[in-house]
């Protein structure tokens, strides 16, 4: 009898135990709800949607929250894609109107000086429609970048999603500015992207645009006059160093295509030392 009366006790005594324990867990939890909950009561009261910091520093700082960095991910995205659908629904209406040209009879064209102005027309239009898409494509592209850039969260830079959606949105903003002859603005880009991950810095197009920019703002020195030598040679420089990695990436050291550009690249570096 004594043992079941001391067991019931002990039995008592553990369910209180626990029941404390899970008391003070509850009681815990919901004491930080409570502060959580008075300290955004005690800001709200604080709100004033004209308030300019002028140290920004701690405003900054949700900058490095997840939150912030996946809406500005999403934001980025939604750009691309827009961008995206306008390029594509543009090279859609370009094939169009090639095929009902192609496929039209033309009878009322006598002579041929009215087929060659009825084509010469025909390119206008389609170069207009490439340039307008092009140009608002871009717009989107650049509003992309600008979220991307603000991403200050180490573990989403770092993450494949955020690498993988930065590199297409360089990509073809680089591609659309280079149609638009906007070349020189594609350098900073082009470099960056060559500096998101290693694995992009073994891509042939990327050396490629690469020369040809830096080839480009190397001619319009040398046709304007405009600036000055160690600049000349610094393009001319970076020029010849990515044509020759993008040879060597294509077609590998050993080949004769990279020989015959190793040679240009040697001729074009010695005039400019005799020079």
């Amino acid at each position: 009898m004594k043992k079941n009366i001391a067991l019931t006790a002990l039995l008592m005594l553990s369910a209180t135990l626990v029941f404390a324990q899970a008391t003070t867990t509850t009681t815990g939890a919901t004491s930080e709800e409570e502060a959580q909950k008075l300290a955004e009561e005690a800001e709200a009261k604080w709100h004033n949607p004209d308030y300019r910091p002028y140290v920004a520093s701690f405003d900054e700082l949700i900058k490095l929250s997840d939150a912030f960095a996946q809406n500005k991910l999403r934001l980025a995205l939604t750009n691309y894609q827009t961008g995206r659908s306008i390029i594509q629904k543009m090279r859609e209406d370009v094939q169009r109107l090639r095929e009902e040209s192609a496929e039209s009879k033309h009878l009322n064209e006598k002579w041929y000086w009215q087929t060659i102005d009825r084509k010469n027309r025909e390119e206008r239009i389609i170069a207009m429609k490439k340039r307008k898409a092009k140009l608002s494509s871009v717009t989107y592209f650049t509003r992309a970048i600008n979220h991307l850039d603000k991403i200050q969260n180490r573990k989403i830079r770092e993450s494949d999603e955020y690498k993988k959606l930065t590199a297409d949105v360089y990509r073809d903003w680089i591609i659309q500015q280079y149609d638009l002859e906007n070349i020189p603005q594609t350098v900073d880009l082009l470099e960056r992207y060559i500096a998101l991950d290693p694995k992009f810095d073994q891509e042939v197009s990327p050396h490629r645009f690469l020369a040809s920019a830096y080839g480009f703002k190397e001619a319009v020195l040398l046709k304007t006059g405009r600036g000055t030598e160690s600049e000349l040679l610094f393009y001319k420089k970076q020029k010849n160093k990515h044509l020759l990695k993008a040879t060597e990436l294509k077609y590998q050291k050993d080949s004769p295509e990279y020989e015959k550009i190793l040679e240009e690249v040697n001729r074009d570096e010695i005039i400019a030392i005799t020079d």
